[in-house]
């Protein structure tokens, strides 16, 4: 009697939201990623960014920070990442860069290097929010993934639903349909 195939993992994909605010159309949107998890494609919310402190040379040390070897570890385990940014003056916000540059170190083991990465700014106004998001996450050593829709526009929401609204929805899924590794066939 032939034995069952144990399942494949599944991949998983960790979300980042650049917001602070609990209640930020940035994490809502985060937040309907989440709600998208299924047992082949995992998608999981990254620890607050709060956590971390301003990234300064002098505490990157062994052993890191808490917060920062906290969400150096969940990037490490995860398959791809999608990050998410309200758009700030312009470009993405400063947690998240904050996040990005303590991710991207140590220089030679970085978390970020060849991971998969997909972008995403949420603003009434990209700005080109959405190229300094792409640039940062190459300059990171992440392989970047475009987003099918870089930007998304907090008008396309109706209500204050925004993790369950349609058009939210529809972007998430296609960010990590774009994120997850291609089927197999047996």
């Amino acid at each position: 009697m032939p034995q069952p195939q144990p399942s494949a993992a599944p991949h998983r994909t960790l979300v980042l939201s650049g917001s602070l605010r609990a209640g930020a159309v940035t994490t809502q949107v985060a937040l309907a990623a989440v709600a998208q998890d299924r047992p082949e494609h995992e998608v999981i919310l990254a620890a607050t960014l709060d956590q971390l402190p301003l990234f300064n040379e002098d505490l990157d040390t062994e052993p890191a920070p808490p917060g920062v070897a906290a969400l150096r570890a969940q990037v490490s385990s995860a398959g791809s990442l999608l990050v998410l940014s309200p758009v700030n003056n312009g470009s993405i916000s400063a947690a998240l860069k904050n996040a990005l540059d303590w991710l991207s170190r140590p220089r030679d083991d970085s978390p970020l290097a060849g991971k998969p990465a997909t972008g995403l700014v949420i603003g009434y106004h990209s700005h080109g929010a959405e190229a300094h998001l792409e640039t940062i996450l190459r300059a990171t050593g992440a392989r970047t993934t475009p987003a099918p829709t870089p930007v998304l526009s907090p008008r396309a929401v109706t209500g204050n639903q925004t993790a369950h609204d349609p058009k939210v929805t529809t972007v998430v899924a296609e960010v990590l349909a774009a994120l997850s590794p291609p089927r197999t066939r047996h």
